[in-house]
């Protein structure tokens, strides 16, 4: 009879105790029910880059909250922080060597005034802290630190689309703490009391996630934004204040959602936003949420951003340049997913390889020697390699990337990041019976600066029955791998007086207009030919200085006659077109319909080149 009345003393307790929302997580009871911060809850792996020091560390991350620039977090002056919400890659179990745990500091990163070590978990963490943290004047950061191993590299994680200002702070090592203001918005929030809710009721945070980056002044222009809903309602439409810098007023615009955002949730929606007056390459634009479902909201944390604003907004073509070899084995594998991406990539491109990096073929030419110093010296030279725009993309630390898994995802999203870059240039280029003719713009800000001009005569299609290329047979190949894989992109020509490209002269406007004779050419029997031009820098001592301003091409049949012009085609033309290498339009029910009906040869699908 003792052990029943216990046990019912047990569940009733656990009963009155249910009625308090207790949270289990980690093994630690959480009294916290509202998580706050700028990350969102349910994160894409897609939208997600890893951080850390790639080696035995310590690796520590926080997140900024500052009262004063955060209005709803004034509101709750006088409540407490229970607790840390942190995201990682792997788990971390290492709170017996006191390496693993949350984080709180007060003023500035490295003032510490609370640790809980604990075990940590692969994704969504909740810790509570021994003693609360209360909410006053000062800025408190919060985080999560863990010990990184060369086993488990890149530990915290970040949300790439939105990065709030002020708010990320990373130290590697544990020797100092440094502000990433590019990277993203570490996936850290605060666990707060849940009688916190009503003072977060109506309030949303929304920020453009920086895509596009360049934009016209005084102009509506396609954004992406992101939208954090701090509340526990649904939220279906918000209007935003938008406020551009050299603006006289903000701009205010509804936008409904595509799918309601629930409790703590978030999204990015397509929206037509609006950019200021205030030219330049690093403006701030604001948005503020005013109302959230019709009704006026309660103040929160605007969200601002840099944008690159100009007059030339020029649509960015990406640049891909392969180095790649005959003899290279792990090559053809590189080319035959980056071929998928570019099959399926919706945008325009140019595309050349270079043979060298690794050994010297039939198809080097000097242009190719000419690029080796991106890889910094004989010694760091590899194949396969890539660039896109010879930029380090974002959430990337140099030109050159190797090869990547094998599938086209990688590529893909390289492909994203390059066509996000602003285009500081307009390229255009034709061929007018015997001559080409290379003409456009470059960005006023840049008239004056050391600009360059590179265009070459390019070769498609080369069968590998005439011109071998090792790795064809490699256990791990695709098993289409011989059926497709062409040498593709082989410099046959430059018409530039130099190499690496010659120096380009504007006018006052930053206009400019190059005549090249046309040559006559042997090549390797391809199966087409393009001419490719690209206004670029050269700084051999700062690879940061080496960016492709823009690109395009025009694509020749395989006897060199010219057919259609693609650095404007998908958008003159749409995305259901096919011509054929005379520039006659083919009438079929769809592009996917097509080559089961048209007879073999060659087209022009969506301004490419496809073979039948």
């Amino acid at each position: 009879m003792k052990r029943i009345a216990l046990l019912l003393v047990l569940l009733i307790g656990v009963a009155r105790f249910s009625t308090f929302n207790f949270q289990l997580s980690i093994g630690n009871c959480a009294l916290a029910q509202v998580p706050y911060g700028y990350a969102p809850g349910e994160p894409q792996d897609a939208d997600l880059s890893a951080l850390g020091s790639g080696k035995n560390s310590f690796v520590q991350g926080m997140v900024r909250f500052d009262p004063t620039v955060d209005p709803a977090l004034a509101r709750m002056k006088g409540r407490n922080i229970r607790g840390v919400r942190c995201y990682l890659r792997a788990d971390y179990r290492q709170a017996r060597q006191s390496r693993s745990g949350i984080l709180a500091s007060t003023v500035k990163p490295d003032n510490i005034v609370r640790t809980q070590y604990t075990d940590l978990v692969a994704g969504w963490n909740d810790v509570m802290f021994d003693e609360p943290l209360e909410i006053g004047d000062e800025p408190i950061f919060l985080g999560v630190q863990v010990y990184e191993t060369a086993g488990t590299p890149l530990p915290l994680m970040l949300y790439q689309p939105a990065v709030v200002p002020h708010a990320c702070y990373v130290n590697l090592g544990k020797k100092s703490w440094e502000e990433y203001t590019d990277r993203g918005t570490l996936l850290v929030m605060a666990l707060l009391d849940d009688d916190v809710a009503p003072l977060l009721a109506r309030t949303a945070y929304a920020q453009n996630t920086t895509h596009p980056q360049t934009v016209a002044p005084d102009r509506d222009f396609q954004g992406g934004l992101y939208v954090h809903n701090f509340s526990t309602e649904v939220i279906q439409s918000i209007e935003i204040a938008m406020h551009g810098e050299g603006a006289e007023s903000p701009t205010l615009r509804t936008i409904q959602l595509p799918s309601p955002i629930g409790a703590y949730g978030s999204t990015v929606v397509e929206a037509s936003l609006r950019a200021g007056s205030t030219e330049g390459t690093s403006v701030d634009w604001t948005a503020t949420v005013t109302q959230v479902n019709g009704e006026a909201a309660q103040a929160g944390r605007p969200g601002t951003t840099k944008l690159y604003v100009t007059y030339d907004d020029f649509q960015r073509t990406p640049f891909i340049e392969e180095f790649t070899s005959q003899r290279c084995i792990a090559c053809p594998q590189m080319a035959y997913f980056l071929d998928k991406a570019l099959e399926e990539y919706q945008g325009n491109y140019v595309y050349v390889s270079h043979h060298t990096g690794f050994q010297e073929d039939v198809f080097t030419t000097q242009p190719d020697r000419e690029i080796l110093y991106f890889f910094g010296g004989y010694e760091n030279e590899y194949n396969p390699a890539i660039m896109y725009n010879r930029a380090i993309l974002e959430g990337e630390s140099q030109v050159i990337q190797g090869i990547r898994d094998m599938s086209p995802t990688p590529y893909l999203e390289a492909l994203a990041k390059a066509y996000d870059m602003p285009a500081m240039a307009e390229v255009n280029i034709e061929k007018t019976g015997d001559e080409v003719r290379v003409y456009g713009r470059v960005a006023r800000d840049l008239v004056g600066t050391p600009i360059y001009l590179s265009c070459y005569l390019v070769e498609d299609g080369i069968s590998t029955k005439d011109y071998f290329q090792k790795g064809m047979d490699d256990d791990d190949a695709p098993a289409d791998l011989k059926d497709v894989f062409r040498h593709n992109g082989i410099i046959l020509h430059y018409f530039t007086q130099e190499a690496i490209g010659d120096l380009l002269s504007t006018n006052e406007n930053g206009s400019y207009s190059i005549t090249y004779p046309m040559v006559e050419k042997e090549g390797f029997g391809g199966t087409g030919r393009r001419l490719v031009a690209f206004v670029h820098k050269i700084n051999k001592n700062d690879i940061r200085d080496n960016t492709v301003l823009n690109a395009a091409e025009t694509s020749l049949g395989a006897d060199g006659i010219e057919t259609i012009q693609n650095s404007n085609f998908k958008i003159q033309n749409g995305t259901n077109a096919v011509y054929d290498l005379s520039g006659r339009h083919i009438s079929v029910p769809s592009v996917s319909s097509a080559f089961s009906v048209l007879p073999k040869g060659i087209y022009i699908v969506n301004g490419k080149k496809v073979v039948r």
